[in-house]
């Protein structure tokens, strides 16, 4: 298992700072990848994983599922959330919740 993240991306939460770290997608005995990612604040690390058939897919996955954090973070328990002082925090979104981030691009 890969020890250090090889991208992250910083994010401030309620005016302190929160890192998002990725790892080098790995493949698992079943033949499928996963990503792992973490967010650190103020309240801590949170580790997760997010799974796929090759390692672009299991790290745009694990890019949303951090999203989908941070963005829940917002929407269910009103944190301010942002990114470069914007509320759109610049990674790939589900369509599904779309909404929560309508000025993302990606």
């Amino acid at each position: 298992m890969s020890t250090e993240a090889f991208i992250r991306r910083s994010f401030t939460v309620d005016g302190q700072a929160a890192t998002c770290r990725f790892f080098q997608p790995i493949e698992e005995s079943t033949g499928e990848f996963s990503c792992r990612y973490e967010i650190e604040g103020s309240e801590g690390v949170s580790s997760k994983h997010a799974y796929g058939v090759d390692e672009v897919q299991a790290l745009l996955l694990a890019m949303q599922r951090a999203h989908i954090d941070l963005l829940a973070a917002r929407e269910n328990h009103g944190r301010d959330v942002s990114w470069l002082g914007e509320r759109s925090l610049g990674l790939p979104i589900p369509d599904s919740i779309r909404d929560w981030d309508p000025e993302n691009r990606l």
